[in-house]
């Protein structure tokens, strides 16, 4: 789903853990945005969990509050994806908000069959994080969320399932369907996938089946839903299920596809124009 080895993403977990513990690392700057690398103790996953974020232009000089855009990693990824593959950075230097790029692992952004409350520490633990720490403007109406693949999953899910946390939530080639026998990803196949959801039939499956979330949302308290997906990608259909069931359902949506697979230049068109669109803050 994302072209990074497992392997390499839980090295460099470990060895940020270990080399950052709770400090904060100053990585690096574009555009007269600042990015740097964070670590909190996340009490519902019980440990030490690291996040990047990307600060607007004046902010270490200033005293304002912004908006708070959460921007998830996929399946095999990290939190410093985002960054590393994109230029969401530089796209960020025009616009008056927060970045936040947390660490997902596999989890599918999901409090899972297997115990481990991953959707718990995104929608709870993690804003009060950020809220905390950093000069932000703590509403619904300032806080969005968006990711890719797995991680457009997620912020979809949580959009459906936490309208009262954002006004906004985007999926780039978002793997829908993980929640379905035969979905695209063959998450059946996999253990930790099946450790997560549980067998078909179950109750996290029906939990986190967003069509299903979809069709019990209420218009009036929902957030506005941003969906893309390239014409090349094997998630193409599912991407276009989801916006017939926001359409039939009455929610607020807009839905893009263009030319494009399951893949960072995809990604980097997607973010580039989310971040364009005029229901993110602007300068």
């Amino acid at each position: 789903m994302q072209p990074m080895n497992p392997l390499t993403r839980k090295t460099r977990l470990r060895q940020f853990v270990i080399a950052a513990g709770l400090a904060t690392v100053e990585l690096t700057g574009h555009a007269a945005t600042t990015a740097a690398d964070h670590a909190f103790v996340s009490a519902s996953l019980k440990r030490t969990m690291p996040y990047r974020v990307i600060l607007p232009v004046g902010y270490a000089s200033g005293t304002a509050r912004y908006p708070v855009l959460y921007l998830l990693h996929g399946y095999s990824g990290a939190f410093g994806n985002w960054t590393d593959h994109t230029q969401v950075a530089e796209y960020a230097a025009t616009h008056a908000l927060i970045i936040v790029m947390p660490e997902g692992a596999n989890s599918w952004y999901v409090d899972g069959a297997n115990g481990e409350a991953w959707e718990t520490y995104l929608t709870r633990d993690l804003i009060t994080e950020i809220d905390t720490t950093l000069r932000t403007k703590n509403t619904r109406a300032d806080r969005m969320i968006a990711g890719l693949s797995m991680g457009g999953y997620g912020a979809i899910k949580a959009g459906l399932k936490h309208p009262e946390l954002y006004a906004l939530a985007a999926s780039f080639s978002g793997a829908l369907d993980i929640t379905r026998p035969g979905d695209v990803f063959k998450g059946e196949r996999k253990p930790d996938v099946m450790a997560i959801f549980g067998p078909a039939g179950s109750k996290a499956r029906a939990a986190n089946d967003v069509f299903a979330l979809a069709a019990a949302a209420d218009p009036a308290t929902s957030p506005y839903f941003w969906i893309g997906c390239g014409t090349n990608d094997p998630w193409l259909e599912p991407n276009r299920e989801m916006a017939r069931a926001l359409k039939t359902r009455g929610l607020a949506y807009e839905y893009h596809e263009r030319p494009g697979g399951h893949e960072w230049t995809f990604w980097d068109w997607a973010i580039k124009s989310l971040l364009a669109d005029p229901h993110v803050p602007a300068k």
